[in-house]
């Protein structure tokens, strides 16, 4: 079976399903932007005798898999030779893969489903850069792709106002929350049972960000079915490291770094605290709803028991929803519900001078006490916070 794998396999999955449906022109494809993508036009063409998955790939470039670089990564059964092509990079199947591990996308053509690709990217990531993923594949968020081709689909679409602030793109509701006021996760469907849609998030100038929300593409529960499935494979190790990082339900990058840094264990250089409610839904009584002007709240992280609010800011996150720090109706609201709501930036998570600061007084607050600071519980922090914040644009 030759399938669309590994890191392929996860853009495929970041990918928004209008973008995917959406066929770019050849003429455009080719063009320089911004009218167009600048797609190498010896990858249209077909030279000698292509593959059959080399011929079914390289229309689809432009469609489906305009989320995808080449050269993509996919396995087949048998030796390779290991050199990469222009389109297709080779590798060996892994030796688990089978059928159901994979999506078929029509056309003859499967690609390995997101919880599997996530212990294919295992092979070569971190445990901390693996929890990111898993965070983000298990949250309301993703990161799209960010090719020339499908920039030029989402430019196109802003463009014609088909995709502006509050559009949800199938379905008729928008992801906002992961639990509802008892802290259950919600159903991600609407009014009539239809799935909710993705939703492009625009930053504060109205401008349109990578980050989209949708619901969750897994869950934490089903990375460790598969984890302990796929027992003593390669990378599985890794895996196994970056699951106790990560949990169901995170909003944006922002949060999923905060909660990790505040929430994973010690042996990974967390601080080990109990995990939040995390985008839990808080409905307002009456005198609330006044302050507010709206009947509920979402909170990024909050702790119940202790009636403590986290709202994680990063320099574009909230801009899909207005966050706390924007509308100061909401922080009295939930004061009147008996919250303490505490913020924190992204400048004052990337510096971890600014980050301890920020984790003593959360830790005043809740209760918590503080991990002591021996020499190599400090090694394994700085380890930790590395990993999660080298080479981050800093965004969301």
């Amino acid at each position: 079976m030759e399938t669309v794998a590994d890191i392929s396999a996860w853009a495929y999955a970041c990918t928004p399903p209008l973008v995917r449906d959406i066929v770019i022109p050849d003429e455009r494809a080719v063009a320089s932007p911004p009218y167009g993508a600048g797609y190498p036009a010896d990858l249209l063409v077909s030279r000698g005798r292509p593959g059959e998955l080399m011929a079914r790939v390289r229309g689809r470039m432009l469609s489906d898999l305009k989320g995808l670089e080449p050269p993509l990564y996919a396995m087949r059964p048998g030796a390779v030779d290991g050199t990469p092509g222009r389109l297709i990079s080779w590798h060996r199947v892994s030796s688990w893969l089978a059928f159901r591990h994979c999506e078929d996308i029509g056309n003859g053509l499967y690609v390995v489903l997101p919880e599997y690709a996530l212990m294919q990217m295992a092979r070569s990531l971190s445990p901390a850069r693996l929890a990111l993923l898993m965070c983000e594949a298990c949250g309301i968020y993703t990161l799209v792709p960010e090719t020339a081709r499908v920039e030029l689909v989402v430019r196109d679409l802003v463009e014609q106002g088909v995709l502006r602030p509050e559009t949800v793109l199938g379905g008729d509701g928008s992801v906002r929350e992961f639990a509802d006021d008892r802290g259950v996760r919600v159903a991600f469907v609407d009014a009539w049972g239809e799935d909710l849609g993705w939703q492009l998030c625009f930053d504060r100038m109205g401008n349109p960000t990578n980050l989209w929300k949708r619901p969750p593409l897994t869950s934490h529960a089903r990375l460790e079915q598969v984890v302990a499935e796929l027992k003593g494979a390669r990378g599985i190790r890794t895996a196994s490291r970056a699951l106790v990082l990560s949990r169901d339900g995170l909003g944006s990058p922002a949060e999923s770094r905060a909660l990790m840094m505040l929430c994973g264990p010690v042996h990974e250089g967390g601080e080990g605290w109990p995990w939040p409610s995390i985008n839990r839904r808080i409905d307002f009584d009456e005198q609330a709803r006044r302050l507010a002007g709206t009947t509920y709240a979402i909170a990024d992280a909050v702790w119940m028991k202790q009636r403590i609010i986290l709202e994680v800011n990063g320099f574009g996150s909230h801009a899909d929803r207005q966050g706390f720090h924007e509308q100061e109706g909401r922080t009295a609201a939930l004061e009147h519900m008996g919250f303490t709501v505490v913020s924190l930036t992204y400048p004052q998570m990337e510096d971890l001078e600014l980050f301890e600061a920020r984790t003593q007084t959360l830790a005043e607050r809740l209760g918590f006490p503080m991990k002591s600071r021996t020499r190599a519980f400090l090694t394994r922090r700085e380890g930790l916070h590395r990993e999660l914040f080298d080479g981050d644009s800093g965004m969301f």
